[in-house]
């Protein structure tokens, strides 16, 4: 079972520009890229798990 609420998270931030004649900056554009690995549920050593089971949906606004 994979975790949704233990996970690795990799974030790349790009940034592009585009200037004029005169050396202004005319554009830019920013793209933050983020990769999650899940990671294989760590039961007892999670703290959303206990009474034998995952309680992450249980917690209020997620």
């Amino acid at each position: 079972m994979k975790c949704t609420y233990a996970c690795n998270v990799e974030q790349v931030n790009q940034n592009r520009y585009e200037f004029d004649d005169d050396g202004r900056n005319t554009f830019h554009e920013h793209k933050l890229i983020e990769l999650k690995h899940y990671i294989e549920c760590l039961k007892e050593e999670c703290g959303a798990w206990y009474d034998g089971r995952c309680h992450y949906s249980d917690i209020k606004g997620v």
